[in-house]
């Protein structure tokens, strides 16, 4: 496939302190891509668009700006990470000149390059989302992407965390539900009340169900359909997923008409998705993903923190709403209910081997999760066929997966297997996170 997109992400310092490190990738690995992180000037004018009222913010301005909980509670009252910053997703620090450097040096080798910014989620592990509906907040985004997209000599933006949290921190799945929120849920035809008020009562319907007729059904197939009628669910649990969705799709489709009426179509705007068995949860429609973004890039390269940790998580809930229920059989359900069941996934959480807190704040991370007891290279591949079936034909994806970085090495065999996988199901490329396990650098 001679068309066939190799990128990878990179800081400034490393493309300007390396060289040669790009023309080793580019002559042994074929990129043709890099993804640098923005490290800009933030011009007066952008930052007039701010929303915080200094730095750091207010507490208090934080409060105003941060999604809720359906309850009525912040998403986080942990603001560490917004200390050193001017704006949503943007540090005081800035190093215009070593960016400039960066993206000349990969033009001058023949590579395009890509802008990295990010969108509502700047931190999954503080819980930290601005709220989508928060004009201040949609202001400040534009403003920056506008900038990023029109000042710079870049084919493309590539916007990070453009989601809900990360489906291992179950709370994320109910935000957001402040009144600006239910505002928007009214005129895009969705009724806030009504959702909340189903998601309630599905839980309660949920304490409900003895764990032998609960484990009986799911041991038998249990699908869609009969979650439906064993919790007779309401139509406002599925409309809350949807309406998170179409919300996200909306606010991000304006930055995208913005962004191309400033730097013109034949620039690149678009973001990652979550993997596809848990997109809808974090706010992923893959199936209208043409209506906001140019690209979809699947990210699959977080594994450990991604789906074992959310498999985790959800199966303890279970067991916490269910007395009586098993762990073999709460992890069984969820599998089922994400579609991972046809693989040979772990029978105990014990198997997941998510070891001790280490080097991912508030997450237990061990080398051995991904490879050990997990099915790595089957369940890449089955999250990248279902990418490519959902997403809309004709809009490029470029799965994301490991090389070689953060926070696990993946073995080099199962890197090509995956490579080679996009290629057969019809991706138009993938994004590396690291190079190590490729390139003897």
């Amino acid at each position: 496939m001679d068309d066939f997109t190799l990128g990878l992400y990179l800081d400034a310092r490393t493309i300007v302190d390396n060289p040669d490190y790009l023309k080793a990738l580019r002559d042994q690995l074929g990129l043709n891509l890099v993804i640098v992180g923005f490290t800009g000037e933030i011009p007066k004018e952008v930052l007039a668009q701010s929303p915080f009222d200094g730095i750091p913010p207010s507490a208090e301005c934080m409060r105003s700006l941060l999604c809720t909980l359906i309850n009525g509670q912040p998403i986080t009252t942990k603001l560490d990470s917004v200390q050193k910053l001017v704006g949503p997703a943007v540090r005081a620090e800035r190093d215009e000149g070593l960016m400039r450097q960066a993206i000349q040096a990969a033009h001058d080798i023949g590579l395009r390059v890509w802008l990295l910014g990010e969108a509502w989620t700047t931190s999954d592990w503080d819980n930290v989302m601005y709220c989508p509906s928060h004009e201040g907040v949609n202001r400040w985004y534009e403003a920056l992407y506008v900038h990023m997209a029109s000042h710079y000599d870049v084919e493309g933006l590539d916007i990070t965390h453009a989601r809900y949290p990360m489906t291992s921190h179950p709370r994320g799945m109910f935000v957001c539900a402040c009144e600006r929120c239910a505002q928007a849920a009214a005129e895009m035809g969705y009724n806030m009340p009504q959702m909340k008020a189903a998601l309630y009562d599905a839980l309660e319907k949920l304490k409900r169900i003895p764990a032998e007729r609960l484990v009986r059904v799911a041991r038998d197939g249990m699908g869609f359909s009969d979650y439906v009628q064993l919790l007779d669910l309401q139509s406002g649990v599925l409309d809350w997923f949807r309406f998170r969705a179409d919300l996200l799709a909306t606010k991000f489709g304006r930055f995208r008409q913005a962004v191309h009426a400033a730097a013109g179509e034949s620039l690149v705007f678009g973001t990652d998705t979550y993997p596809a068995s848990l997109a809808l949860f974090a706010g992923h429609n893959y199936t209208q993903w043409d209506r906001f973004s140019d690209f979809a890039s699947p990210l699959i390269s977080h594994v450990d923190i991604f789906q074992a940790h959310t498999m985790v998580v959800w199966a303890e809930f279970l067991q916490s709403v269910i007395p009586g229920l098993g762990e073999t059989d709460a992890l069984q359900i969820i599998y089922r209910l994400v579609g991972y069941d046809c693989l040979d996934m772990p029978t105990r959480v014990a198997d997941f081997l998510l070891g001790d807190i280490g080097i991912v704040p508030g997450f237990a991370t061990n080398p051995r999760c991904e490879f050990e007891h997990l099915p790595l290279r089957e369940l890449l591949a089955l999250d990248m066929a279902k990418a490519r079936l959902y997403l809309p034909e004709g809009l490029p994806s470029y799965p994301i997966i490991q090389g070689g970085g953060s926070p696990h090495d993946w073995p080099r065999e199962i890197i090509e297997a995956t490579i080679a996988s996009a290629k057969e199901l019809g991706h138009q490329g993938v994004m590396l996170q690291g190079t190590r396990a490729l390139l003897d650098s």
